[in-house]
């Protein structure tokens, strides 16, 4: 007579909180790594700006490593964060933004030569060639095309959700609809002090929803492990 013993499944942690809490405190992050970007950003011609200061770009590339690792999860999670509320909107803001934030990495090529090449020790007008030169390239420059259009449109259209959503107070969601627009502005204006604040105001914003995300249900943000529908 053989004793059929029947496996139990094995428990499967829960991380669902967890996931949550780093999702909300990595979406303020990756604006204010590009606000601190913007406000340091040497003014033309590249070349002697970085020679006068090259701590200020080490400070801009290490920025950059932050925002290159941050922006998207935190886009991600703000994409979920919407979808429940507005679906088809959440597909646009999505179609937006994370395109153009994958197009932003094209913008640290330029920097990252203006370094090395004055690492190098070569003649600042050179330097400024180089990078120019690179900026210039199709592929960089379509890229960047691709994270101008995407990273406004889409920030315009997820604080166009939030505030249709009630997922933030209705002045934050309004100033997270304009903060990339003024964006634009101050590059247009070479205001890098107007660059701070509107970059600043995404982070506010960011900052807002990543609060309503953690007081989030861990059902409404996301299906239990498997083993835990037994």
């Amino acid at each position: 007579m053989s004793i059929v013993v029947e496996a139990r499944p094995a428990r499967v942690r829960d991380v669902r909180k967890f996931d949550r809490w780093v999702a909300a405190i990595l979406m303020p992050i990756g604006p204010a790594a590009v606000a601190i970007i913007r406000y340091i950003v040497p003014p033309e011609p590249v070349g002697p700006s970085v020679a006068a200061n090259p701590g200020a770009q080490r400070l801009l590339l290490w920025a950059g490593v932050v925002a290159v690792l941050t922006l998207l999860p935190g886009a991600f999670a703000a994409i979920k964060l919407v979808r429940p509320h507005l679906p088809l909107v959440s597909v646009w803001i999505a179609a937006l933004l994370i395109p153009g934030y994958l197009g932003m990495t094209a913008l640290f090529g330029p920097d990252v030569v203006a370094m090395a090449g004055t690492d190098l020790g070569l003649d600042p007008a050179l330097v400024t060639q180089l990078s120019e030169s690179v900026f210039a390239q199709p592929t960089t420059a379509l890229l960047t095309m691709i994270f101008v259009v995407g990273h406004i449109a889409g920030t315009v259209l997820l604080g166009v959700a939030a505030y249709r959503a009630r997922l933030t107070p209705r002045f934050v969601a309004v100033l997270l609809a304009i903060s990339q627009p003024l964006h634009l502005s101050a590059v247009m204006l070479g205001n890098p002090t107007l660059d701070l604040v509107s970059w600043s105001l995404t982070a506010v914003g960011m900052g807002f929803l990543g609060y309503r995300l953690v007081h989030t249900s861990d059902d409404e943000w996301d299906v239990p492990p498997r083993s835990n529908h037994h």
